[in-house]
């Protein structure tokens, strides 16, 4: 007999309702829930294959200690009660011995429930060293915008809609839910604008595509700026009234060159003056941005700028134009922390994690910060951490410089689904069980709130936050872990407990109605209750008040075209590679170039390409020729790592990862720790006797 249980994704933060069919020999089918309002039974690729990672057969399920020599591979099943026991011991005697700051704690990409598990475990131990990846995914974006307006802005996209700009966004492959609304604006007329290197979905049905250099946004931001300033364009009502420091800027953008500006970002002044006006001169219009825009030294400016651009063309909080968020939480506790939490530790002490940036919002150490530590001792040692649901050795820069840093820990702990590179260098691994394994409450795009239907155990896997809260009971800082509890606090903004929401399936958000020119009462969240053309946060900080654009690193003979990457439809991050029905549609790492760039280096399609942007950082991906991109940019494909090489050379995770490439050098205006991804100078050529994995 066929049972059909509702639950939800838990693969991204989107949160879509699935239908899950089990048959009677237990096997499982996926479908998207027709009835979820955000998605309308629609499902990526990913999470028509949800199922695959939860059953697996390479899935971690009982704890494991290593017993030889890092990344070997060889390990003894251990008791899930050792290895806590171990792991509170290790954890306990480092901060005895080097202090409480010596152990950090890291998760990856949003996970709901267990960062925030991870901060309370972070702030019991008096450890200041917790870590996320941030600094290149959100964090430049929220704080940029909040730094210039006070909160940060989301797009009211509706048929008032008179102009979209994509910037360094492809939403049709990364958060596809948006798409009904954005369809729906361009079928009423909307203009749309994409800027992208790549001509993606948006930048083919646009009416104008910028593909500009990777990494020169600012330089583009800054000129449309001097252009709207120059021509008065401007919301001059809007502008006088509830703007600070126009006249600084007036000044700061006055001795700018645009035919420099033009020319950094290799687009023609006539093109950036028509899609300035096209933006200026609508009824209403957006910028929705992507995560491309959090991932250079520079990327807090560049949100910064976009900001700035937001308000003088008056979009701020009216109808088809950015709105301003609003509603209350269903739940506490899910990412990106309660401020109870945060406050728990004052700022100043928070400002001692290791590689924090200047942004004190900016609260937790980077991965640089935690790198040098590790290899140096300086500020202070890092001699042990836990690693919850995240790939360091894909994901943080400079992958060798990582594997040379966590040599030097004494202890490590990695949670995870699957022996991951990062996994291998640990101590101890600890068995996680997938978002199909465990009762739990998710959370809709939409803000509704749902029970979280289990399907089945695997093994002796269990929930990260579970595991995080019995690591801190057996360090004898935090309760013992009662899995009511923990549900009816993050339920307790709606006053129920998991077994009412169960019965209750789902709560649904209150739609309110969209605020519109709420500052004309409230004003602005900013120091001075304007919107901040020069802010005056930045200068008591002693940071630049108004954007000031610095080029990329510059290209040189041995390294003459600039390399960036984008998100694949078929992965997260570094996530599924194992799953052979992702691997079947898109087995090797790719990158994109045009065919005369090809020609010129004797590569054709198929070939494997070696992309190196120093003497020691080099990587492989096979050939795919793109003639939409400029012959001198390519597009590399990022986080791969080849789960069916198993131990050998650490999964191959050296072979083909973007952050190979990548360095922990952020130079001296990363105001938010971003580090250089997009535009890296580098060189290309064919190699010689490099095979590439597949399943």
């Amino acid at each position: 007999m066929n049972n059909v249980i509702t639950t939800t994704c838990g693969l991204c933060s989107t949160g879509c309702r699935l239908s899950v069919l089990c048959n009677e020999h237990n096997q499982y089918t996926i479908k998207g829930d027709k009835r979820d309002p955000v998605t309308h039974g629609a499902l990526c690729t990913k999470g028509l294959h949800a199922i695959d990672i939860m059953l697996h057969p390479e899935r971690l399920t009982q704890p494991l200690k290593r017993t030889g020599e890092r990344g070997k591979g060889q390990w003894i099943t251990i008791s899930w009660q050792q290895a806590i026991d171990e792991i509170a011991l290790q954890f306990n005697q480092t901060q005895k011995t080097y202090g409480d700051d010596s152990v950090f704690f890291s998760y990856g990409y949003s996970k709901d429930f267990i960062n925030t598990q991870l901060l309370k475990l972070a702030n019991a131990a008096n450890s200041v060293n917790i870590h996320g990846p941030e600094t290149v995914c959100w964090a430049p974006s929220k704080y940029g915008k909040e730094y210039t307006l006070g909160y940060n802005p989301s797009a009211d996209i509706n048929q008032q809609t008179d102009c979209i700009i994509f910037w360094g966004v492809n939403k049709h492959n990364t958060r596809f839910t948006e798409m009904r609304a954005i369809n729906h604006a361009i079928e009423h007329g909307a203009t749309t604008i994409c800027i992208d290197p790549q001509q993606t979905h948006h930048a083919k049905k646009a009416n104008y595509w910028l593909p500009l250099v990777p990494g020169s946004d600012l330089a583009l931001a800054m000129a449309m700026i001097k252009i709207i300033i120059v021509q008065q364009w401007y919301d001059a009502a809007f502008v006088a009234d509830y703007c600070y420091g126009f006249s600084a800027l007036q000044s700061h953008i006055q001795p700018l060159d645009l035919a420099y500006l033009a020319n950094e970002c290799q687009l023609s002044i006539d093109m950036i003056t028509d899609i300035t006006q096209q933006y200026i001169h609508a009824k209403s219009a957006v910028i929705i941005t992507g995560n491309a825009l959090d991932h250079n030294p520079d990327s807090f400016q560049v949100n910064r700028a976009i900001a700035i651009l937001m308000a003088l063309s008056g979009n701020l909080e009216v109808q088809g134009g950015q709105s301003k968020p609003q509603g209350k939480a269903l739940v506490n506790g899910r990412w990106p922390y309660d401020p109870q939490d945060v406050d728990q530790l004052s700022p100043t002490i928070r400002q001692q994690s290791v590689g924090s940036p200047p942004i004190p919002e900016y609260f937790r150490a980077t991965s640089q910060g935690l790198m040098d530590a590790m290899l140096t001792g300086q500020p202070y040692s890092i001699k042990a951490g836990l690693i919850v649901g995240t790939n360091p050795m894909t994901s943080w820069p400079d992958s060798n410089k990582v594997k040379q840093a966590f040599e030097q820990l004494d202890f490590l702990v990695v949670s995870e689904l699957f022996m991951t590179p990062t996994a291998m260098m640990a101590d101890i691994v600890l068995p996680a069980a997938s978002f199909f394994e465990y009762a739990g409450v998710t959370q809709g795009q939409d803000g509704s709130i749902h029970y979280q239907a289990p399907l089945q155990q695997v093994g002796d896997a269990k929930p990260d936050h579970q595991i995080i809260a019995e690591i801190g009971h057996a360090m004898g800082i935090m309760p013992v872990y009662n899995d009511n509890d923990f549900w009816r606090s993050a339920l307790s903004p709606v006053d129920i407990d998991l077994i009412q929401l169960k019965a209750q399936t789902s709560i649904v958000a209150d739609v309110e109605k969209q605020q519109t020119l709420s500052y004309l009462s409230v004003g602005f969240d900013t120091p001075s209750g304007k919107v901040e053309l020069y802010s005056q946060k930045l200068h008591a900080l002693k940071l630049d008040p108004i954007p000031v654009y610095r080029p990329n690193l510059p290209l040189t003979e041995c390294y003459p075209l600039r390399v960036t990457t984008a998100k694949s439809r078929y992965y997260m991050f570094s996530h599924g590679r194992q799953i052979t029905a992702l691997r079947n549609k898109y087995p090797f790492p790719t990158v994109k170039m045009h065919s005369k760039l090809g020609q010129k280096h004797s590569l054709k399609e198929g070939d494997i390409a070696a992309i190196e942007t120093a003497p020691d950082k080099i990587i492989y991906q096979k050939v795919k020729f793109d003639d939409q991109l400029r012959i001198d940019t390519i597009v590399a494909d990022l986080s791969w790592w080849f789960p069916e090489m198993k131990n050998k050379q650490l999964s191959g995770v050296f072979k083909s990862n973007y952050n190979v490439l990548t360095s922990t050098d952020v130079g001296v205006h990363s105001d938010i720790g971003s580090f250089y991804i997009n535009g890296l100078p580098c060189c290309i050529y064919k190699a010689i006797n490099i095979e590439l994995s597949t399943l």
